[in-house]
């Protein structure tokens, strides 16, 4: 049976609510990987994976929801190295997350739907994908972490299984960051090496290397 590790900190009242929504929501056991301050996804991540006795985890974000999740372990389990469940995301407003965690219609979004990054909101794959390939705990604070970690599962376990199902992101408060798109300088910087690396498995090796 499969196990869905959910990696969470901070007492944010909007994302604790959506915690409690998801992991009540999840057909399969959940665990939470809490981490501390600052926050390093990767550290809160590994001891989950390690201590799991499941074939399969599910990577799941505290504040995102999919319905595509099923069939991306039966991928996994059919043979796909990996697989991101999800394509176009619907970053829902605070009225319309308190709507579809009500089981209500919603119409409001904060923005247009977009194509989801790999590595980010979902990532499917077998125990032993995840302690091969493991994030880098390099990545402090929000940003750049989960591209950087889809860029290394591709390069060193092959192509992700991608399906097409919509990723609800349930509303909260923005994280601190430099920017909506860049985390850090340092992050930004590490994640332009992890970039340089794609497709160059024996370069891959050396950065997870330097990150153990």
């Amino acid at each position: 049976m499969p196990e869905v590790i959910v990696p969470f900190a901070g007492d944010c009242p909007h994302r604790r609510r959506a915690l409690e929504w998801v992991t009540a929501n999840h057909v399969w056991p959940v665990t939470v990987a809490y981490g501390g301050v600052p926050w390093v996804k990767a550290d809160a991540v590994r001891p989950a994976v390690e201590a799991s006795s499941a074939d399969i985890i599910v990577l799941a974000d505290a504040d995102c929801w999919t319905d595509g999740l099923p069939e991306a372990v039966r991928a996994v389990e059919l043979g796909a190295p990996w697989a991101k469940p999800h394509k176009l995301v619907h970053r829902l407003s605070e009225a319309s997350t308190r709507a579809f965690m009500a089981g209500e219609s919603w119409t409001e979004l904060d923005q247009k739907p977009y194509h989801g990054v790999a590595g980010g909101g979902f990532v499917v794959a077998r125990r032993e994908t995840f302690l091969e390939v493991p994030m880098d705990k390099r990545f402090i604070g929000w940003g750049q972490e989960d591209v950087a970690f889809a860029l290394a599962l591709h390069t060193l376990a092959g192509p992700a299984w991608l399906g097409d199902s919509d990723l609800i992101h349930l509303w909260h408060p923005p994280q601190a960051r430099l920017t909506r798109r860049k985390g850090s300088v340092e992050s930004w910087a590490l994640f332009r090496r992890y970039q340089s690396a794609k497709r160059d498995p024996l370069k891959m090796r050396e950065l997870l290397k330097e990150a153990r």
